[in-house]
């Protein structure tokens, strides 16, 4: 498995310090699923002994300004956005982006579907070519371009 790697060690260290800020930001817990294993999201948001929320995690070599080159557009796998609302719905709760901005540091959260599995931002969809794992190589496959205009931040810390 790629996280048991150099680069997915680092990756993993990185996930982990943006979910403490994360918690820390918000006042709740979360629970990962086993980094071990490949899993359809990345874990559960607990506030006050109760699921709140489920979500997907990532860093991104990447600024503010960066983003805003960008589109201010999010690419997640189209596949892990739909088995994420999915999930939602059958759990009947939030499901969530939050992503790592390394070269801010900034960490940033976007709500991808209420608690009915409905998407809720602005997506388009594209077949395209980006790096496959965490240890590079390339995949073709549909990836969601997620706006993130409306997202919150929150500080690294």
């Amino acid at each position: 498995m790629d996280i048991l790697t150099p680069k997915g060690q680092k990756s993993l260290e990185q996930e982990r310090k943006l979910l403490a800020s994360f918690c820390a930001a918000m006042k709740c817990s979360v629970i990962e699923t086993d980094k071990n294993q490949p899993a359809q999201i990345d874990g559960f948001i607990v506030c006050d002994g109760a699921l709140c929320g489920i979500f997907e995690s990532k860093c991104r070599k990447a600024n503010v300004s960066q983003m805003h080159r960008w589109g201010d557009e999010w690419i997640l796998t189209y596949q892990k956005l739909l088995d994420g609302a999915e999930i939602s719905r059958r759990l009947r709760t939030p499901f969530y982006g939050i992503v790592y901005l390394l070269d801010e540091p900034l960490g940033i959260i976007i709500q991808l579907t209420d608690h009915e599995g409905k998407i809720l931002p602005k997506v388009r969809v594209e077949e395209t070519a980006t790096q496959a794992t965490i240890n590079g190589g390339t995949a073709v496959r549909a990836n969601a371009y997620i706006d993130i205009s409306e997202c919150m931040t929150f500080p690294i810390i």
